[in-house]
C-alpha cells in the first residue's frame, strides 16, 4: 500500500444500490410456485427493554444471533463494522481499546478519558471507556446496534446510538459446546461453555474463551523478529435462581489480556521537521507489516479485568421490577512504537486503574392495554487514575523530553427516565420519553515535563532542542457539572405487513478535560458537551410470507459542539494537542436492509448505508487551520458503505450437510479527522471473507473452513496526525484457518 494518498474516483455507492434494486425486483417478480418453504426466524431484541420482534420495534436497529456473528467469523466488538451499514470501527491503540462511529457520529481523539458517542452495554451495564470493549464476543445471545440517539433508555454519551452486548443466560437444561479453532501465524482458539440445573431453582452457566496466536503480523526488519502475538483469555460464571415471582442472575466475569501490540507506520512529515523519520520510513519495507525497529523494548499489553452483575427482577402482576448492580475494574498498562525507523518517534506507555460503580432500577408494565410504561432511575460512579508516559526524546520537534500525564478523574452521573407507548388507535402508535440527568467530574493533575540530553544505552546522541517549556508543570484542579434533559417522541403507524415510523430525539455526550499531555495551561480548559437534535423517518416490512424483509430510514442530525482533537500554537511555537469543540455540523443520509430467502437453503443479506456530513459553523482556534473547517466532512464518515452476506446451504446425504458462503463489505473513501487532511484519508476498499462448513446430523458437530480480508487488502484502520507526523495503524491483513465445533446435549 503507497503511504501517499491516491487519486479518488467517482463515487462507488451507485453499484451496491443498483444490485439492491435488481434482487428487489426479482423478489416482488418471483412466482409464487417458485418461492422457498423455509421463513425469515423472527428476531427478538430488548433495544427497548423489553423483549419485541425487531420488526416492532420503531427504532433503526441491526440484531445479530449467535449463528450470525459465528458464522461471520465476528470475534472481538470491531468485526461489527464489516455487518452494519453505517457503523465504522477501528483501534487508536493497536489491537485495543476500539472506538466506534455510528452514522458519522464517534470519538474524535485518543484520550482515555474521553467517553465515546456509542455507548456500548454488556448485560445491560455500561462500560463507562473504550478501553473496557477489547473482549472477545464470547457464548452471547444476540448484539443489537441501535442508531440515533438512545437518550432516554440509555442516557448519556448515546449521542449516535448504542450497542448491546447480550450474553445466553443459565437454563435447565444440560448443553454444553466446545469450539477449536486453528490458523496461520500460529493461531489457535477455544471457546467452550457448559450449562444446566444444578438445584430445585438453581441453574448455571460457564464460559470460557482463550486465543493465542504465535506468529505476529509485524516483522522487525533490522533483526527479523516478528511481533503482535496475541494471548488472551476471557471467562464469565452465572448462576440463576428462579423463584417464581422472583429471580436472581449473578454474572461474575473477567479477561487477561498479554497480547504484543502492534507497530505503527510511518505515513508522512507533517510539518517538515521528521526529515530523518520520512526518509527511514521510506528505506524500509513499504509493506505497512514492516519496519527498521531497534529501539526497546517492543510494545505490549498488559490488561486484567474483573466485573460483578446482580441482576433482580420480580413479578408484582402489573409490573415488573428489575434491579441492576454492577461494578467493573480494569487494570491496564499498554505501550505504542510510532513509526517505522530505528528510533521511535514516540515511545508511549498508558498504565491505568479503572473502577465504575452502577445501579439501575426500572419499574415495567406488564399489562395488554393500550399504555405500556417504563419509569427508572440510575446512579454510576466511576474512577480513572492515569499515568500516561510519553518518550519524545528522539521526536523531531521535541527532542530530549519526557513528558509524563498523571491525573485522577472521578464521574458522578445521576437520573430520572421514563418511556412509553400509548396505542392512540388500532394501527397507530405514540412514543414518548424523557431522561433527566445530573452529571459531575472532577480531574485533577495534568503533564510534567523533563528534558535529557543523555540518550538510552546503545542510541545515538539526543539531537539538541531550542524548546523549554517554563509553564510545565502545566495542572488543573476542574471540576465540571451538568444537568441535562434528553428523550424522545415518535410516531408509529402499522399496515398489515409494514410498519411506518417517525421520530425526533436529542441526547448529549458531557464535556471534559483533555487528558493527555499539554505545555500550555490553556489546552487544559474544560471542552464543552455535545448534543444531537435527530429527526428520523423509517419502515420495516415483511412480504412473500415472510421470505423477505426489508428496512430502512433516513435521518437528519442538527449536532452542536463537536468535541474533535486537533492542535493550537503553544509555547514556543510547538503545536500544543487538545480536544476543542466545532460549532455546528449537520449529518443527513439514509440506510436500506434486506434479508432474502429466494430458495430453499439460500439467504441473501444487503445492507446500504449512505452519509453526507458537514461542518457548518466553526471557531478559529488555530489561524490558517481551524477556520478551514467550514465545509469539511466528518471525520469516520464514509460518503456510502456496502455490506453483502450470501449463504447456501444443502444436503449432501441423509447425515451431512453443507454451507457456503462469502460476506463482502464495501466501504467509501474516509478522512479519518475532521480536519480534511489528505495524509489523513483512505480511499475506498472491499473486504470478502469466503467460508465453508460441513456439519453432521443435527449439527452436532461441525468444520468450518475460513478466510478474512481474502484479498490481502492493505490499509490502514487509523490515520493520526499530532502536527509533527502522519502515523498510520494498519488493520489485519489475510488470515485463514478451520474451526472445529462440538455440541452436547
Amino acid at each position: 500500500m503507497e503511504n501517499t494518498p491516491r487519486t479518488r474516483t467517482a463515487h462507488p455507492a451507485l453499484a451496491p444500490a443498483m444490485a439492491l434494486g435488481a434482487l428487489l425486483l426479482a423478489a416482488v417478480s418471483l412466482p409464487r410456485a417458485a418461492m422457498a418453504q423455509e421463513t425469515l426466524a423472527e428476531i427478538v431484541v430488548t433495544a427497548q427493554k423489553r423483549a419485541q420482534n425487531l420488526q416492532e420495534v420503531p427504532v433503526a436497529v441491526d440484531a445479530f444471533s449467535a449463528t450470525t456473528l459465528a458464522e461471520a467469523g465476528a470475534i472481538q466488538p470491531v468485526d461489527l463494522a464489516t455487518m452494519t451499514p453505517n457503523l465504522t470501527a477501528k483501534n487508536a491503540v493497536g489491537n485495543t481499546a476500539p472506538i466506534f462511529a455510528l452514522r458519522g457520529i464517534g470519538l474524535n481523539d485518543f484520550a482515555t478519558n474521553g467517553t465515546q458517542p456509542v455507548g456500548a452495554y454488556v448485560d445491560e451495564v455500561y462500560m463507562v471507556n473504550n478501553s473496557q470493549l477489547g473482549f472477545q464476543l464470547m457464548d452471547l445471545e444476540r448484539v443489537e446496534v441501535l442508531k440515533g440517539p438512545q437518550g432516554t433508555l440509555y442516557g448519556r454519551n448515546t449521542t449516535a446510538g448504542a450497542i448491546n452486548f447480550i450474553s445466553k443466560r443459565p437454563t435447565r437444561t444440560f448443553e454444553a459446546g466446545a469450539d477449536l479453532t486453528v490458523g496461520n501465524f500460529g493461531l489457535t482458539g477455544i471457546e467452550s461453555y457448559i450449562n444446566g440445573a444444578l438445584g430445585d431453582n438453581l441453574s448455571g452457566r460457564f464460559s470460557v474463551s482463550g486465543e493465542r496466536q504465535f506468529r505476529g503480523y509485524f516483522t522487525n526488519d533490522t533483526d527479523g523478529r516478528n511481533w503482535g502475538q496475541s494471548k488472551r483469555v476471557g471467562w464469565r460464571g452465572q448462576l440463576l435462581w428462579d423463584l417464581g415471582k422472583t429471580s436472581v442472575l449473578v454474572n461474575l466475569h473477567g479477561g487477561v489480556d498479554k497480547s504484543d501490540d502492534w507497530y505503527y507506520k510511518y505515513v508522512d512529515d507533517a510539518l517538515g521537521a521528521g526529515a530523518y523519520f520520512k526518509a527511514a520510513a521510506l528505506a524500509a519495507n513499504p509493506s505497512i507489516f514492516h519496519g527498521l525497529h531497534t529501539f526497546e523494548p517492543p510494545p505490549y499489553i498488559d490488561n486484567l479485568s474483573n466485573g460483578l452483575t446482580v441482576s433482580v427482577d420480580h413479578d408484582y402482576g402489573f409490573a415488573t421490577v428489575k434491579s441492576i448492580t454492577s461494578i467493573e475494574s480494569l487494570e491496564y498498562a499498554r505501550s505504542e512504537d510510532y513509526g517505522s525507523g530505528p528510533l521511535p518517534n514516540g515511545w508511549n506507555n498508558y498504565a491505568g486503574h479503572l473502577t465504575s460503580y452502577s445501579e439501575e432500577l426500572r419499574l415495567t408494565s406488564n399489562g395488554s392495554g393500550p399504555w405500556s410504561w417504563i419509569v427508572g432511575a440510575f446512579a454510576g460512579h466511576d474512577r480513572l487514575h492515569e499515568n500516561d508516559r510519553y518518550n519524545e526524546l528522539y521526536n523531531p520537534l521535541l527532542p530530549g523530553y519526557i513528558f509524563d500525564e498523571r491525573y485522577l478523574q472521578n464521574t458522578r452521573a445521576l437520573a430520572l427516565f421514563t418511556h412509553n407507548e400509548v396505542a392512540l388507535s388500532e394501527r397507530l402508535r405514540l412514543t414518548a420519553g424523557i431522561r433527566y440527568t445530573d452529571e459531575a467530574r472532577q480531574y485533577t493533575g495534568g503533564t510534567y515535563a523533563t528534558f535529557t540530553t543523555t540518550a538510552p544505552a546503545g542510541l545515538p546522541p539526543i539531537p539538541n532542542t531550542a524548546f523549554q517549556f517554563d509553564t510545565c508543570p502545566c495542572l488543573a484542579d476542574t471540576q465540571l457539572k451538568y444537568h441535562e434533559p434528553t428523550g424522545k417522541l415518535g410516531l408509529d403507524y402499522r399496515f398489515e405487513r409494514v410498519m411506518l415510523y417517525v421520530s425526533a430525539s436529542r441526547g448529549y455526550k458531557a464535556g471534559g478535560i483533555t487528558g493527555f499531555y499539554s505545555t500550555d495551561p490553556a489546552a487544559k480548559e474544560p471542552y464543552s458537551p455535545e448534543f444531537i437534535t435527530a429527526y428520523e423517518v423509517g419502515f420495516k416490512s415483511s412480504s412473500a410470507d415472510n421470505r423477505v424483509r426489508l428496512n430502512g430510514a433516513i435521518f437528519y442530525y442538527d449536532y452542536k459542539n463537536l468535541q474533535t482533537f486537533g492542535t493550537e500554537p503553544g509555547a514556543a511555537g510547538v503545536p500544543e494537542f487538545r480536544i476543542f469543540n466545532v460549532a455546528k455540523s449537520r449529518v443527513q443520509g439514509g440506510e436500506l436492509e434486506m434479508s432474502w430467502l429466494p430458495v430453499d437453503g439460500l439467504k441473501i443479506d444487503l445492507g446500504l448505508g449512505l452519509l453526507n456530513t458537514k461542518v457548518l459553523e466553526s471557531a478559529v482556534l488555530n489561524p490558517g487551520s481551524f477556520e478551514t473547517l467550514v465545509g469539511n466532512r466528518l471525520g469516520n464518515a464514509p460518503n456510502g458503505e456496502a455490506d453483502t452476506a450470501i449463504s447456501y446451504r444443502w444436503a449432501l446425504s441423509s447425515r451431512l450437510t453443507a454451507t457456503a458462503g462469502v460476506d463482502a463489505n464495501w466501504r467509501g473513501g474516509t478522512y479519518y479527522y475532521v480536519q480534511k487532511d489528505d495524509r489523513q484519508f483512505i480511499p475506498a476498499y472491499v473486504l470478502w471473507n469466503p467460508r465453508f462448513t460441513l456439519a453432521g446430523p443435527g449439527e452436532v458437530w461441525s468444520v468450518k473452513l475460513w478466510m478474512k480480508n481474502a484479498s490481502n487488502k492493505q490499509y490502514f484502520r487509523e490515520i493520526f496526525n499530532d502536527s509533527g507526523s502522519v502515523i498510520g495503524f494498519p488493520a489485519p491483513p489475510r488470515t485463514f484457518g478451520a474451526t472445529f465445533s462440538y455440541r452436547w446435549q
